[in-house]
């Protein structure tokens, strides 16, 4: 029982359905250029139970290096907690064998409940330092959206912008999705937050990803936009969404939350991820306010690390 590093393309065909779409081998070699070398590691336990996929820096190994999370590829849907607990202290015997400091962060636990609760539990018993846990919001799609507005401002707002007369949008086309980005870029610089992705990067990560770009119009002139990757079967997830400066009266985001609610509910996915409204920790709470407001319930995204490189790393606490 070990971690070895097998190639991409063994990779892919041991792991070519994991929980997200970040974690298999060509959303990986797609953003290959971030990082010095991407490490394609399986735990062997007579057969290849688990895998994970690193982006080295100097002596950090990275999961994610280039998305919102990263973690464990899975063989099995009801994998062991004791296969688990063999592939967690294997990891540390391996980090601290090759000198390397592991950063981990693993998906919200709404993508993998059970397989995460076990891999939680199994890296605080192995040795993993818990660095901080994030907030995640998601949209429940079992359930009808009015149902999910508890508050009466809520329900307000929305009938507020129900009766605006936006036009929503699904772009189509590359001047669509020009349209789209451009809102977001504008939404981005008037709060001064950085724009990680250009357009063009992602079009070429739509290569691997489907995505989707929405647009909302009042009186023909665009006003707000969601761009959402389709990152699993049943989990679409909103990467960037975000209306122009304008006075809030009409509650365009509102509309955005309820329509892309719609879309992937009628598309047939189970959750719609709209991301954290924390930042290392930290929660947004103006933030996190909206999100509960327009729907949302909270999920948790732990955010691991081990330092190989220590004397005397991995012994547990």
């Amino acid at each position: 029982m070990a971690w070895v590093e097998i190639t991409a393309d063994e990779y892919a065909r041991h792991f070519a359905n994991p929980v997200a779409s970040y974690l298999r081998t060509d959303f990986n070699l797609l953003n290959a250029d971030k990082v010095d070398a991407v490490r394609f590691l399986t735990f062997d336990d007579d057969g290849y139970r688990m895998g994970i996929v690193f982006g080295e820096r100097g002596d950090e190994w990275l999961s994610p290096f280039s998305a919102p999370f990263g973690g464990f590829a899975y063989k099995d849907d009801e994998i062991p907690v004791e296969q688990v607990d063999n592939a967690m202290a294997g990891l540390v015997a391996f980090a601290r064998d090759n000198g390397k400091k592991l950063n981990i962060v693993l998906p919200p636990m709404l993508y993998a409940k059970s397989l995460l609760s076990k891999t939680v539990s199994s890296m605080f018993r192995s040795g993993f330092a818990l660095s901080y846990t994030d907030l995640d919001y998601a949209f429940d799609l079992g359930k009808p959206y009015e149902s999910l507005l508890t508050k009466r401002m809520a329900r307000r707002n929305l009938k507020t912008a129900l009766a605006a007369g936006f036009d929503f949008r699904r772009e189509d086309s590359a001047e669509g999705r020009a349209v789209s980005y451009g809102v977001i870029r504008e939404n981005r610089e008037s709060k001064n937050y950085d724009l990680k992705m250009s357009l063009e990067a992602l079009e070429k990560t739509a290569a691997v990803v489907d995505m989707d770009f929405f647009t909302l119009y009042q009186a023909g002139a665009p006003i707000a936009a969601a761009i959402v990757y389709r990152v699993s079967p049943r989990i679409a997830q909103v990467i960037y969404w975000g209306d122009v400066p304008n006075d809030g009266k009409a509650k365009p985001m509102n509309m955005v939350a309820y329509k892309t609610f719609e879309f992937y509910r009628e598309a047939g996915f189970d959750f719609l991820d709209v991301g954290p409204a924390s930042v290392n920790g930290v929660p947004n709470v103006g933030l996190c306010s909206f999100k509960e407001t327009v729907g949302c319930f909270v999920d948790l995204k732990y955010v691991f690390e081990f330092d190989g490189t220590r004397v005397g790393a991995g012994e547990c606490r």
